[in-house]
């Protein structure tokens, strides 16, 4: 493996080339794993039923070690590829699919070493520290060394780096080692775990994707990525909790805060909390999904959130 080279890099030198990149990549790694692989018989780690409603794509955070198998169709077109597919991540699903799905390796343990290599990416006074390395699509936090290491807040990757900041400081496996993806949709060259420094805010890789995926009429009739917008302060937010179960709001309220410094972060100037459309509780803190309208200088855009937090940290924040 070479060495890494490690760089601090700023926000504005390459906001324009993430802006161009869709959230959650959607790979093909490997499915099944190669015949003869040792441990190609060892048990699952466990199932999940995911579903996606109104024709967006829904992603199911799990940790798949690449090998996920559909066991049960509950409703809906379950074409895979096309209709659900896998990262080492997560499950996603577009359209109305939902099934029940099992994942993983008993135990935790891939059947032998797959990683291309290992990485250490080290955050040092709080700084955006970027290791370049040809990430495959494919990264995954195997040791922590110091300070806080959520994907997508603290650290992240890009086709051929790793990303950590906030203090951080990590080991990372990356890439596949002597493996050939199947034929299917090309590797995108961002990740599940994308982020990107803008301003000092980490924002979403959904709400980059979602900025970028907005069109414009050129003059003659074809259509163009909008430009960024110029980062604001956090936008004016909107959000009457008083309806939602008063346990949770310190958490939500935490959700929204962040959110609103996202949207400003990338050019919006409000956001408003339109309707509910999941809250549940757990593990010390809550799960909260939001219909919301994100209002930026060219118009309006509605967006939905997903936030994982506890009244003092954000663990998982998204937008689709």
């Amino acid at each position: 493996m070479r060495n890494p080279v490690v760089s601090a890099v700023t926000a504005a030198s390459f906001v324009a080339s993430q802006l161009a990149v869709p959230a959650f990549a959607q790979t093909s790694y490997p499915y099944p794993p190669p015949t003869g692989s040792a441990g190609y018989e060892q048990g699952w780690a466990g199932t999940i039923r995911c579903e996606s409603y109104g024709n967006r794509q829904q992603r199911c955070n799990v940790r798949t070690d690449n090998r996920v198998e559909l066991v049960r169709v509950i409703g809906g077109r379950c074409s895979r590829g096309r209709d659900w597919g896998f990262d080492a991540d997560g499950i996603w699903g577009i359209g109305r699919l939902r099934a029940e799905f099992r994942y993983g390796y008993a135990g935790g343990t891939y059947p032998g070493n797959d990683f291309a290599g290992t990485l250490r990416c080290e955050s040092r006074g709080n700084r955006y520290e970027q290791c370049a390395v040809p990430t495959n699509g494919r990264v995954e936090l195997i040791r922590k060394l110091g300070g806080k290491c959520n994907a997508g807040r603290q650290w992240g990757y890009g086709a051929d780096y790793i990303w950590v900041t906030s203090g951080c400081r990590a080991e990372f496996g990356y890439g596949y080692a002597n493996l050939t993806p199947l034929p299917g949709p090309e590797p995108e060259k961002k990740g599940p775990s994308t982020g990107l420094i803008i301003g000092g805010i980490v924002v979403a890789g959904g709400l980059l994707a979602l900025l970028a995926s907005q069109k414009k009429k050129k003059a003659d009739g074809t259509e163009e990525a909008t430009t960024p917008h110029p980062a604001k302060g956090p936008a004016t937010l909107s959000a009457n909790l008083s309806g939602l179960p008063s346990g949770s709001r310190p958490s939500v309220q935490n959700c929204m805060n962040d959110a609103a410094r996202q949207i400003g972060a990338t050019g919006g100037t409000k956001l408003s909390y339109d309707k509910l459309v999941s809250l549940e509780q757990g593990n010390g803190g809550w799960r909260i999904r939001a219909a919301m309208t994100a209002t930026y200088p060219d118009g309006s855009k509605p967006v939905e959130m997903y936030c994982r937090a506890t009244p003092s940290e954000i663990i998982q924040l998204d937008f689709s």
